[in-house]
């Protein structure tokens, strides 16, 4: 899943998206070149979300599960048939539930501690959050030490801002609210989420 991460770093956050509209929703960003996005679990009817999203487009994107809370909410999202799981905070037990059944996970974490605690329960990259309190100056400094952890940064992303975290060193970002408008979404313009899609995608690949 890095090599994967790291052609495709890009990774909307689809929360709590209208059911009704998910399959639009996830049309629209592949039709953009998007190749992956996580499902929030407080999304209503996540598990038919994912369950549905894995079987049309499981084939040419990576569906994943994200806001896991808990070994339950882990659970839940690897029975949907979730391909990775993403948390906003860093629960060592959570991620050898994940990984035992050999579902890639990435914790949150805000500290270089909780990078190294993460990463050496099993997580295959971390997740910075909120990133944005730290900036990517951070990321740059922390690679130093823990140049072998891969990271992952979501909250306060947006498209002009992206790309200097790449450049500091991150393997991902994530894009929620910036990326998903919930006007646009409200409104099903489809075709002017594709635009917004297509321009984050010339901006961070």
């Amino acid at each position: 899943m890095l090599n994967f991460l790291k052609d495709n770093p890009l990774v909307p956050v689809l929360r709590k998206i209208p059911y009704e509209y998910a399959d639009e929703i996830i049309s629209a960003l592949y039709d953009s070149g998007i190749h992956i996005v996580e499902i929030t679990m407080e999304t209503e009817r996540v598990e038919e979300i994912i369950r549905n999203s894995v079987t049309k487009f499981g084939d040419k994107m990576l569906i994943g599960a994200g806001t896991i809370l808990s070994i339950n909410d882990c659970h839940r999202a690897i029975e949907a048939g979730a391909q990775f799981i993403v948390a906003p905070v860093l629960q060592e037990e959570v991620i050898q539930y994940a990984v035992a059944r050999g579902i890639p996970m990435i914790p949150g974490v805000f500290t270089p501690s909780e990078m190294l605690r993460a990463y050496d329960a099993g997580a295959i990259a971390v997740k910075l959050f909120p990133a944005s309190s730290l900036g990517p100056g951070f990321v740059k400094d922390v690679k130093g030490p823990l140049s072998h952890i891969p990271i992952m940064v979501t909250g306060g992303i947006d498209a002009d801002n992206a790309r200097s975290y790449l450049d500091a060193g991150a393997i991902a970002v994530g894009a929620g609210s910036a990326l998903l408008d919930k006007k646009v979404i409200a409104a099903q313009d489809w075709k002017t989420l594709r635009n917004m899609a297509k321009e984050w995608v010339e901006k961070v690949h």
